[in-house]
């Protein structure tokens, strides 16, 4: 009896604490209404009793051991930051380094801007001396990146504790994710509708949730997470649907004037594989041929300016062997061409405090491209003073991304209003922050976003462009078509 209650008390236990193994363990009755076995078994029950516990706990030991040593360990990870590039020289002189998968760029080189890249204990000092040599005046900023991620778990454990928080003051799983659309389309069936676009490479749902009260109206699209290790991106997105369905009374004019599509996973088995494998997994899950390097950025396997992109398997920025080799881009390109009323696109990433307009912005006199970044600028600014700048990928940082969704959204599906939107932290704050933001900091971007995803919407245009106002450039193909 006393075994029983010690199991009984280590099950409390474990429920408070959120420890999530736990055992009852019914021990052989006998005598009286089962419940009186004779002193003689006692001794017998114990040794049976403390021989299964030991066995318990050695399963249990050797399942944790194989969880911890699953998730890949950035223990002695250093990231060293370089001194402000002040010439194109300098830029040149860096770039080289880019190409090395021995090092993580979280700053790529730019004029203006430091250089921020997470590397392996066993390069670290070559790579200082290398920068010094540079007379980049290099310096660690984070000791150990292990470190950073354990206080992520940490926190994350706490917060998924916390039953007052709304699901986008915290980091939600891919099935967290799902559950909380598959709550709103429940609760709210007249405006909240669940579409299946596709699924990934592994056969997990690529999902978008459709908010409207009436046909006929243009919509917004907007994606995070096809960079699977931006976790900042997917609260923005649940933060919206929040105040679009629980605070409808207050954002009733903005469904009464357009239709909202939402897909908040758009790389599904690169953020599973980040939260269970790899913190800092970046691409799809999908093998290459010929290489033990598993993936595709698909933000790179779009259908423009495709072919310039890197053909390294081993990249983070993989192109693919083919433009939407990637099941999810093909479902993404594919659903956005289905769907003419969608007139605004916006991909939602981290980070750097940016919103980026259309490789094309360059090449057009587009000003209301620019002019509605700039609203959405002020909106953000407006609620705690944070700056964001606005510009393309090649005037604010200095490089071309080639094959991303919001370029081909803009330059081959005919939205006139395509961006991508960096989300904090900055760039220029060179905090200890980097794609590890701190979950009590979400509230604030949730709030920022709002407003500029609010800003945004009201310039929601009636139409897409017209196939004479598309220029076919640098396509690998005269027409897309999807089976």
């Amino acid at each position: 009896m006393g075994i029983l209650v010690f199991f009984l008390v280590i099950k409390a236990t474990v429920l408070v604490s959120g420890i999530s193994v736990a055992y009852i363990i019914e021990l052989p009755g006998g005598g009286l209404g089962g419940f009186n076995p004779p002193a003689s078994d006692i001794s017998l029950v114990n040794d049976e009793c403390w021989e299964k516990m030991l066995w318990s706990v050695y399963l249990l030991v050797v399942c944790c051991a194989a969880t911890t040593l699953a998730y890949k360990s950035y223990e002695g990870y250093h990231v060293i930051r370089t001194k402000e590039l002040q010439s194109i020289d300098e830029v040149k002189n860096v770039l080289p380094l880019t190409k090395l998968n021995d090092y993580n760029f979280f700053i790529n080189p730019r004029i203006g801007s430091v250089v921020e890249i997470l590397v392996g204990p066993e390069q670290t000092e070559h790579l200082q001396n290398t920068l010094t040599t540079l007379g980049l005046a290099p310096r660690v900023v984070v000791e150990n990146f292990e470190r950073e991620l354990r206080k992520e778990r940490k926190q994350i454990e706490e917060f998924s504790l916390q039953r007052n928080l709304l699901p986008s003051e915290r980091y939600l799983n891919f099935d967290e994710i799902m559950e909380y659309i598959e709550l709103v389309a429940t609760t709210h069936p007249e405006i909240a509708t669940i579409i299946n676009i596709g699924n990934s490479w592994e056969g997990r749902p690529l999902r978008v949730l459709k908010l409207s009260n009436g046909p006929g109206k243009k919509a917004i699209l907007m994606e995070s997470l096809i960079h699977a290790r931006e976790w900042v991106g997917p609260p923005t997105i649940l933060h919206a649907i929040h105040e679009l369905t629980s605070n409808l009374l207050e954002n009733q004019a903005l469904l009464d004037a357009n239709d909202w599509y939402f897909l908040p996973v758009a790389n599904p088995d690169g953020y599973v594989y980040s939260w269970t494998e790899d913190r800092l997994w970046r691409k799809t899950r999908r093998p290459n041929n010929d290489s033990d390097c598993v993936g595709t950025d698909p933000n790179r396997n779009f259908d423009y300016k495709w072919q310039d992109g890197t053909t390294d398997k081993c990249s983070g920025s993989y192109h693919g062997s083919m433009p939407y080799s990637e099941p999810e881009c093909e479902a993404i390109a594919k659903f956005i061409l289905d769907h003419k009323e969608i007139t605004f696109y916006l991909a939602v990433h981290s980070y750097g405090q940016l919103i980026l307009l259309p490789w094309e912005a360059e090449n057009q006199q587009n000003n209301d491209l620019k002019s509605v970044a700039e609203d959405a600028k002020q909106a953000i600014a407006a609620v705690n003073g944070t700056q964001y700048k606005v510009g393309t990928a090649h005037g604010v940082l200095s490089y071309f991304a080639h094959g991303t969704s919001f370029d081909w959204a803009y330059a081959k599906a005919g939205i006139r209003l395509s961006y991508t939107i960096e989300l904090s932290p900055s760039f220029e704050k060179y905090n200890e922050q980097n794609f590890i933001m701190d979950s009590k900091q979400l509230p604030l971007i949730n709030a920022e976003c709002w407003e500029a995803y609010k800003a945004f919407v009201t310039h929601l245009p009636k139409t897409r462009r017209e196939e004479s106002e598309i220029e076919d450039v640098n396509s690998t193909t005269e027409t897309t078509t999807f089976g």
